[in-house]
């Protein structure tokens, strides 16, 4: 018999293919083999899934550098981890939106007087709303960001742009899963917005000092000083942002008003 996938001979006792790894369905398809079919990666924790989610906690670098080295069935690949993530973040938040936001926010015009800055304040409202609301999408948004800051930060280090992209997908998108879980305990159950906040910017700092630490294998003076160029970097990279958005407001008031 051949392999369905690539048709190489196999023997009927194979289980999956010696030439192109993939498995042999011996069974026709039924609603139970579907259904294992389905659950069965995310179920298993010997899978790509959740070794590459662990793993990113316990080894880092072998991770990160497995998928740019070619390695890349070991672990899931970087933006299909990303838009599993995405998937997750959507159904999560039309189940647990932000209600502490809503509350926080509708407080923003009680003491405004005159009707200008009632408008400003509401614009103000909606834009803190939609950005807490999404903000796990404002992560995966803010990727390229972070790459490109890392990738000043360590350019020394020979990987380049691209590199650092996966370096930061794998990383904010683990993130990402951790502040869910981090809202659900402290938003949705506690209700404490505050100490939400103060651990998602602690952890996401700490654990993306530890991974870029484990990644180049810094020793403690080369850590302090990567994150003195990291934030000089981020500092720089967001006024530049602040300005070009600033011109390009700008310029399409005086475009409107042409």
């Amino acid at each position: 018999m051949n392999c369905k996938s690539c048709t190489y001979t196999i023997s009927p006792d194979d289980n999956y293919c010696a030439h192109c790894g993939s498995k042999i369905v011996h069974n026709r398809l039924s609603l139970k083999g579907t259904w294992e079919e389905f659950v069965g990666p995310f179920l298993s924790w010997d899978n790509n899934f959740w070794r590459t989610f662990f793993g990113l906690f316990k080894n880092p670098k072998d991770v990160l550098e497995a998928y740019i080295s070619g390695a890349r069935k070991k672990y899931f690949q970087p933006f299909s981890y990303l838009a599993l993530y995405a998937t997750i973040a959507v159904i999560f938040y039309k189940i647990f939106p932000f209600v502490e936001v809503y509350e926080v926010t509708a407080n923003l015009n009680e003491n405004i007087s005159t009707t200008a800055e009632k408008s400003v304040d509401v614009n103000t409202q909606w834009l803190l709303t939609n950005m807490f609301n999404y903000y796990n999408f404002v992560i995966i948004l803010s990727i390229p960001f972070y790459a490109l800051t890392t990738f000043a930060t360590f350019k020394k280090r020979g990987n380049n742009f691209s590199e650092h992209l996966v370096f930061n997908s794998y990383l904010q998108t683990n993130i990402g899963y951790f502040s869910i879980l981090l809202q659900l305990l402290f938003l949705n159950t506690l209700h404490l917005t505050g100490l939400f906040f103060t651990i998602q910017i602690a952890f996401s700092f700490i654990i993306s000092i530890y991974t870029f630490k484990k990644l180049y294998e810094l020793n403690t003076k080369q850590t302090l000083l990567s994150i003195v160029r990291f934030c000089l970097f981020g500092i720089a990279l967001y006024l530049c942002l602040i300005i070009v958005s600033f011109i390009i407001t700008l310029l399409l008031k005086v475009i409107n008003f042409i």
